[in-house]
């Protein structure tokens, strides 16, 4: 029976550990390792583990704690170097999976010559585990348009044949889960998108939410910096869009307008096609003086 290794990096999670932990020992598929990389937790992270699952610790759960703040990243592949497992999942430690999310995955992989598999997370849950979103939005049938929109992303949602692991980018403490796939897939890697609606994606208000975080700007900027000349000219106009919504996200009005207008030239159709109209139309409408008093800059 196939092996599955599922990671967990954590950092300071103890608000929603226990429940994590429970929805990947919970699966329908039994033959797997849970490995809890503690990723220097200040708060009781390490404290709610071993209340609750110290019989499971050195058996069905190998739990490691590093001397040092590491990031999500090289937890993650920390996490990986001491897995046996013939797959490897990747789980948030606020984050739930329904109890056959494995199963299906394992059971795509067998029959599909596939090396990465992403399941496009569709329900939301608030700190109480609520569902408070459900996404209805259609699945880009262009992977690689997927892909180089940065439209996929969370490790929650992404599994790997042991073989295709490329492991994360240690320079990138923040959208090191984009940047694996795109990575991934410019040399040559096959991703397949499914639609299985088992991937609950926590959305709160910590400060240790990544993407509430300014660094997560930061390393957005990086990444155009790393792929602005790798990414194949056709899907460019997409990547420089995505640039534009994180930079209008974060408050760059300068950059995003700037990126908004690159994107457009390369490819005037991209407003024609679908979210990004309303994005591209909501953005246009907040142009007014920012817009006309900074001309000069985007000639």
């Amino acid at each position: 029976m196939t092996k599955v290794s599922v990671i967990i990096p954590a950092f300071n999670a103890e608000k929603f550990i226990t429940e994590t932990i429970n929805s990947v020992l919970n699966q329908t598929y039994k033959n797997l390792e849970l490995i809890i990389i503690n990723d220097n937790s200040t708060d009781n992270t390490e404290k709610a583990i071993f209340q609750n699952f110290t019989n499971l610790i050195g058996n069905k759960i190998i739990y490691k704690k590093n001397k040092n703040n590491l990031g999500r990243g090289e937890s993650a592949n920390k996490g990986f170097n001491i897995s046996s497992g013939n797959f490897i999942f990747f789980l948030d430690a606020d984050d739930l999976w329904e109890s056959n999310h494995i199963e299906t995955i394992l059971n795509h992989f067998e029959n599909s010559n596939t090396d990465i598999i992403y399941t496009k997370p569709r329900k939301f849950i608030n700190e109480s585990g609520e569902i408070i979103r459900i996404s209805r939005s259609k699945i880009e049938k262009n992977t690689a348009k997927l892909i180089y929109s940065c439209r996929i992303g969370f490790p929650s949602a992404t599994a790997f044949k042991r073989d295709s692991f490329m492991f994360y980018n240690q320079k990138f403490k923040y959208r090191e889960d984009i940047e694996l796939l795109i990575r991934s897939y410019i040399t040559g890697k096959k991703i397949n998108i499914l639609d299985t609606n088992t991937v609950l994606i926590r959305q709160h208000s910590s400060p240790f939410r990544m993407s509430l975080n300014r660094n997560f700007y930061i390393y957005t900027l990086k990444l155009y910096d790393e792929y602005k000349d790798k990414i194949p000219p056709e899907f460019i106009a997409h990547f420089k869009l995505h640039i534009a919504e994180i930079a209008f996200k974060f408050g760059d009005f300068k950059t995003g307008y700037k990126m908004l207008l690159k994107s457009i030239k390369t490819k005037p159709s991209i407003f024609l096609e679908g979210r990004n109209f309303a994005l591209i139309a909501k953005r246009i409408i907040r142009v007014d003086k920012f817009l006309f008093q900074n001309l000069s800059y985007f000639r």
